[in-house]
């Protein structure tokens, strides 16, 4: 079982924490978040700031607006949010069991093709020596494809919303270790179905599942609204890019990944500042707006 992160005395994160600086959820992050939430230079303080200050509010005012500002069709009613919702950041989502077996069962046979180019000792690896470690990993039962792990988690009771928030140059098309063809967009895809497959189960009621992507910059936005793009153009190609699932609709995804640029956050919040009336509430907001600027990048501060 892995040691507890203990936050390091010579990290000061808290004091760029607007709200729940005491949480139990800090104490167990790893200590390379703790010393991102203290970097000036990352967006960390300004996520944990905005989504821990939203969890505070109706759902049913800001979630149908966040899905809304990257145009996702499958919107819960308010009814379906009466009951309140969940958010999580940075969670490391396992890829499914299926993907795991499918990928055991091509590296016994080598025809897994990683990526080439890795290098060991200023030489690079050949692609035989490559599959021969990923068919002995097959052997040992051991995982061929790492989590990935999602900037915010938003739980509703009938759906699940993965939020990312790429830094800039983070590729939608970064490929696996393991397959050349499985980029880290498809990863994400990939382990939001089962994230909501596994509530559904657990709630014995169909989950659906949404992936909005929040771009800090033009060239960041335009780089994964074209690998999006790429991705839903048929369902014919969604069901090739998932070949471990047999029974894919690919219909359960068109319409439900979209993007935004982070500084449309800025109207969310005026939004809800604007129609508060609970003081608690409009103490939050305003903090939160003043002390955060979302007319720009969270990086570019």
């Amino acid at each position: 079982m892995a040691e507890p992160a203990f936050p390091s005395p010579g990290i000061d994160f808290r004091s760029r924490l607007l709200i729940d600086r005491y949480s139990s959820v800090l104490s167990r992050l790893p200590l390379r978040r703790q010393a991102s939430l203290a970097d000036p230079c990352s967006p960390d303080a300004t996520i944990w700031n905005l989504f821990r200050t939203l969890t505070q509010m109706n759902p049913a005012r800001w979630v149908p607006d966040l899905l809304d500002r990257g145009r996702i069709q499958d919107v819960p009613s308010a009814r379906d949010l009466a009951g309140g919702v969940a958010v999580t950041l940075w969670k490391k989502v396992k890829p499914p069991v299926e993907r795991q077996e499918w990928l055991q069962r091509r590296a016994m046979r080598g025809e897994v093709t990683p990526p080439v180019g890795r290098k060991r000792k200023g030489r690079v690896v050949p692609l035989s020596h490559l599959r021969a470690e990923m068919k002995q990993r097959a052997r040992s039962r051991l995982p061929l494809e790492e989590p990935v792990e999602i900037d915010v988690i938003v739980k509703c009771p009938l759906s699940v919303l993965f939020v990312e928030i790429p830094s800039p140059g983070d590729s939608p098309d970064q490929p696996a270790d393991s397959d050349v063809s499985r980029t880290y967009l498809l990863r994400l895809v990939d382990a939001g179905l089962a994230y909501a497959e596994s509530r559904s189960r657990t709630r014995r009621t169909a989950v659906g599942f949404s992936l909005l992507v929040l771009a800090r910059d033009a060239a960041t936005e335009e780089a994964w609204a074209r690998a999006l793009k790429a991705l839903t153009r048929s369902e014919g190609r969604l069901r090739r890019s998932l070949p471990h699932r047999g029974d894919f609709d690919p219909a359960a995804l068109i319409g439900n990944l979209g993007i935004a640029p982070w500084t449309s956050l800025g109207a969310l919040l005026t939004g809800l500042r604007r129609a508060a009336s609970d003081p608690l509430e409009i103490a939050l907001l305003d903090r939160l707006l003043r002390h955060e600027k979302f007319s720009a990048s969270p990086a570019a501060r």
